[in-house]
């Protein structure tokens, strides 16, 4: 699986890589930067596909959330 993120605070990753590992999935892959106060990150992702997809939920829901501060 692989997520995008968007974020003014760059301690969204942090919290995206502790649902990883809360849901029992891996980080195999991570690419970040920070422009202008803005961070981005892409993400890849490996686990069962059961826990991917509520990992998926959840950083959908933290994109949306971060999306209406931005």
């Amino acid at each position: 699986m692989i997520a995008r993120l968007c974020s003014s605070d760059g301690r969204l990753l942090a919290r995206v890589i502790y649902l990883a590992h809360r849901f029992g999935c891996a980080y195999t892959s991570v690419a970040g930067h920070e422009l202008d106060g803005t961070y981005s990150g892409l993400l890849h992702f490996s686990g069962p596909s059961d826990a991917l997809a509520r990992l998926s939920k959840q950083i959908d829901k933290l994109n949306h959330a971060e999306k209406e501060t931005l």
